[in-house]
Parts: structure tokens; sequence; C-alpha cells
């Protein structure tokens, strides 16, 4: 049983009721059993040990035949760690997740390959990476991948067939050990628990066949979001851990076969089949309906159905985009392996974080943020707005959650769909776009929005208020529009307005200006080009719109084919 109390800084902190698992049940079915928690993490390496038995054993699904060792292991069976250059042997080994954070790393560059594969001093180990030599060696593994270590930083053809290559890494690592908890690579996680982890006794009974019981409480993690990989927006409670935070770390944990977290207070344990904690609590059946975990995930990729895997998808990149990643060019690659394994459980063709079966609907995302450059992504990309900052958000859409929140209509017809990408890995980084298609076409004018009441006090840069270009004198079509991002005299610009779809008679339209950018790829002398400048959100009580019908702004709209960059 888990109580949650407020604390003066606003957080909460969370305490376990329960009873010892060498003594007898509490008469309330609500408090469960656990398990006295270790001293230090180095206590809890068996139990690691039995955990990895168990699955190797026991749980089929994790235990297929991976590939061979990845390009480059760091070999950690002797005395002396080194860097070793694989022949793609089939051999067992440990994969590192963990955070980089800002002090600088130890990396292997062009310059350095040839001492790294002779001897990598241990005092140049950070503690992390210490810790992650030490962990491989206890649970009886030979090679260790680091990715600092095992990528060459500074080659850049190297770097983009690694990156490339970390679905397979992931996946086929015996186990993936995660440093959850620091936010560089410093701290380590082999230490000493805090004191708190020790239970104190709350009440003692004697239950109605005369055994005596007695109720513990201790502090703990809150383990309602343990093992939820992609909660839905609305969840308040989530993993605090800094590793969370991350890009590539959020990518990482969803490929890996077995993932053991080191947190400050316990082992976490997650497979294809079970998940598991030190303490025991996720191992009461009240534990075990977790919607998005890692087994749920794989029974849905291999159902084969792509209503589904769309499903998935946007909830994996509604996560994904509030990451932070060192590098903001890296938003497509950081997902790649992801992209890679959905392409083999059926999704189709892969476009820079959308899939061309599940057009149109997917381009009705909803972003907040800015449009960074160096070029990313088209415009009808999300991945084109940086959504990792304070402040941004993305909302993105599947056919499936469309169909099932409310009727949709798709009222668009999509002709063709081109994207270019600038490295040989198709699921990686781009260079262009476009997408030609045809619609319902109105010319609107923007306006900025105004307070509408006292609950509305302020006007946000990406909100606006647009007119139909016909009806801009007598001001009766009032339409609200979100932009992606801020863009300075909007106002100023001719816009148009392309439906996509209808859902429960409301439009669900993008808002286009013409292109800015210079001579695209495949541009036709003479061609008129967009890019997306935000999505139509609603259309504002009281106006005529509303009136005769949320789709009445497109009564006298003409089809029209057009291309968006």
């Amino acid at each position: 049983m888990g109580l949650a109390s407020l604390n003066d800084d606003g957080g909460y902190s969370w305490n376990e009721i329960f009873t010892e698992k060498s003594a007898n049940r509490s008469p309330w079915p609500i408090i469960g059993q656990a398990s006295e928690r270790r001293r230090s993490a180095m206590e809890s390496i068996p139990v690691l040990k039995e955990w990895i038995e168990t699955c190797q054993t026991s749980h089929p699904e994790c235990s297929k035949e991976g590939g061979g060792l990845p390009t480059r292991v760091l070999d950690v069976s002797g005395q002396n760690v080194f860097l070793y250059v694989s022949r793609i042997e089939v051999e067992p080994y440990a994969a590192l997740s963990h955070c980089w954070g800002k002090l600088p790393v130890i990396q292997t560059h062009r310059s350095t390959l040839k001492e790294r594969s002779v001897e990598i001093p241990w005092t140049n180990l950070s503690k992390t990476f210490q810790n992650a030599v030490a962990t491989t060696r206890l649970v009886g593994l030979k090679y260790l991948w680091i990715d600092s270590l095992c990528i060459i930083q500074d080659d850049a053809e190297d770097w983009e067939k690694e990156s490339g290559s970390m679905a397979s890494i992931y996946e086929c690592a015996q186990i993936v050990i995660v440093a959850s908890d620091g936010s560089d690579n410093n701290p380590g996680f082999l230490h000493d628990r805090h004191s708190q982890i020790a239970s104190k006794p709350i009440y003692e009974g004697i239950d109605a066949g005369g055994e005596s019981y007695q109720i513990r409480i201790r502090e703990g993690d809150d383990h309602r979001w343990y093992g939820n990989l992609l909660p839905p927006r609305s969840q308040i409670v989530r993993d605090s851990s800094q590793l969370s935070t991350r890009g590539w770390a959020f990518q990482e944990r969803l490929l890996a076969t077995r993932y053991v977290q080191f947190r400050s207070q316990e082992l976490v344990w997650e497979c294809k089949t079970s998940l598991w904690c030190e303490c025991g609590t996720l191992s009461r059946p009240s534990q075990q309906r977790v919607p998005a975990s890692k087994q749920a995930l794989y029974k849905s990729l291999q159902s084969q159905d792509r209503q589904t895997i769309y499903s998935i998808w946007s909830r994996i990149v509604n996560n994904y985009a509030s990451k932070v990643l060192t590098n903001g060019n890296d938003i497509l690659q950081a997902l790649s392996g992801l992209a890679k394994r959905f392409q083999a459980a059926g999704s189709g063709e892969y476009l820079a974080g959308l899939w061309r079966e599940d057009l149109p609907l997917s381009l009705l995302w909803e972003a907040r943020g800015p449009r960074p450059k160096p070029y990313r992504a088209p415009s009808w990309f999300w991945a084109s707005i940086d959504t990792s900052i304070a402040g941004s958000s993305l909302i993105t859409e599947s056919t499936t959650d469309s169909k099932a929140s409310a009727p949709t209509n798709i009222l668009a017809t999509i002709h063709d769909v081109f994207c270019e990408s600038s490295v040989a890995d198709p699921t990686g980084r781009v260079s262009a776009g476009r997408l030609t298609l045809s619609g319902k076409i109105v010319t609107i004018i923007a306006m900025a929005r105004q307070a509408t009441s006292r609950y509305e006090p302020y006007e946000s840069p990406f909100d606006w208020t647009a007119k139909l270009q016909h009806d801009f004198t007598n001001q009766r079509s009032l339409i609200g529009f979100q932009a992606d991002t801020i863009i300075p005299n909007l106002h100023l610009e001719a816009l148009i307005c392309v439906l996509i779809a209808e859902t429960a008679g409301a439009p669900r339209a993008l808002v286009l200006r013409k292109a800015k950018a210079g001579n695209p790829k495949g541009h036709l002398q003479g061609e008129v080009l967009y890019e997306r400048v935000g999505l139509i959100d609603r259309i504002i009580l009281g106006s005529s719109v509303r009136s005769s019908g949320w789709m009445g702004m497109f009564e006298h709209a003409t089809i029209q084919t057009i291309s968006i960059i």
C-alpha cells in the first residue's frame, strides 16, 4: 500500500505500508507484503543474477537468439579494459544507458582509437563507467558496450552507421545496465543507499486466527509509474529520474530486451515478459496491469495490425517530443532504432517521424515551440519544431486515435509524398521533403487573438484568430487557430487553410503560407510551394460559422492541389 503526502515545496513524498514477506500477512488485503531493501547496490547483485537466470530459462520471448557483437565493445574480462573490434561473433554482452550531462565524457576519436584498443586506464573512466564495468564482470559477462567509447565520435560515417544500429545493439544485449539517477557520469550507481530505506513498525495486532502480525512503514519510490513506458498526457505522476528526461535513453529503454535500473533505493527490472522490483511491490496483482508495459508494447507490434501500430507510434512520439537531446539535430536519429522495429512489424513506408499509410490524418499534429536552424525537417513534419524546451508541447494523432474519439471523415487526398534522407540510414536525418495533396481551400487573414474572458487574461503568441478573406469587412466568420511557432507579423501574411478532415462536425485543417525557402529540389519554375504555419483548433463561440455549422467556413471553398515543403 502506498501513501502520498505533500511537501512544503509543492512536491510529494511516498511512503510504503506493508508486512514483511517472512512474517504473517495483515488482515487487510490492501496492505501487501514486501521485502526489506538491501543497504547497498552491491548487495543487490545476487538478486540481479537471479533475475537474469529466471528470464533466460523461463521467458521464451526474451530468449530468442540475438545477433552478433556490435562493431566495437569493451573487453572487461581481464585486469585491463580495452576496446575490442569484433568479428560480429555471437557472444553475450551488456550495454550501458546513461546520461552524458554537461561535464566532459571520455570518448573514442580517430586519434585515440589505436590506444583505446590497447588499454583504457581505469582512472580515465568515470565512476559510472567503472561501476558499469564492475557490474558486467559480476554478472559473468566479458563484453560491455558504451556509446561514447564504442562509437568513433568525430567520424561522421561511423557515427551514422553505429547510431543507426541502436535497435539491434540494445535489443540483443543480454542486459542493459541503467544509471537512472545520475545527471552526468560522475556519481556512479553502486553506492550505499540512504538510511531511510529501513522500515519502522507502526502497528501490531492479532488476526482472527490468533496469529500476530506487524505493519511497517518506510520511505519509498512511487511504483505507479514503474514499467509505464508510454504514460498518457493526463498522467500527473511520472518518472522523475534524470535519465527519463533524455531522448536517446527513451529509445534505449523501449528497445532493450532486459533493462535494469539502478535506482537510489532498489533495482527495477523490465523485460518483454515481466516487471520486478527488489521490494516486491510490483509482484502484487494490483501492480500487474500496466497499460503500456514492455510486454504490452511487444504484443501490439506482433499483432501486425497497422492501426494498432500507428496508435502506439503516436503515443511514442508524444512522450519522446518532450525529451532533451544534447544535439537537437539528432531528433530523428534518436528515434531511428524504433522506426526500424516498427517497419519490421509492418508499419509501411517511414517518413521522418510519420508513416505514409497513416496520412493525411497524421498531419494534424499540434505543436508549440521554435523552428530551429539549421534545417531539420519539412514544415509538415512534427520534427521541424523543437518541443523539448520548457513551455513547448507536441500532440500527435493517428487514424486510430481520431476514429476512436469521434467519427472522422477524411476529406483530403494525398497524391505524392517525397522525403530525402541526408544520410545512408533512411530513418535518420532528412535534407528535403515535399507533400502534394488536394482538398478544399479558403483564404484567411490572421488577427492576434484577444482574451475572451477573465479565465483567459492574456494573449498567447501561438494563438490567433482568423477571418475568411471574403468576409473580412463585416467580421462574421471567426476562426481560431494555433501557430506551430512564433511568427512576427503573421497578420501581414497571405494565408490559406486546407481542409484535411471533419470530426463530429468540426473542421480539421492546416494553415499554410507561401514558402520562404529558396529553390528546393524538384521545384518547377513558377510553381507556388507552401509551408505549414499552424492548425485550426476551434471555431470561436458566437461566430456565424458556428451558427451555420462549423463546416460552413468551407461552404464556398474550391478543391485545389497544392504542394507543401
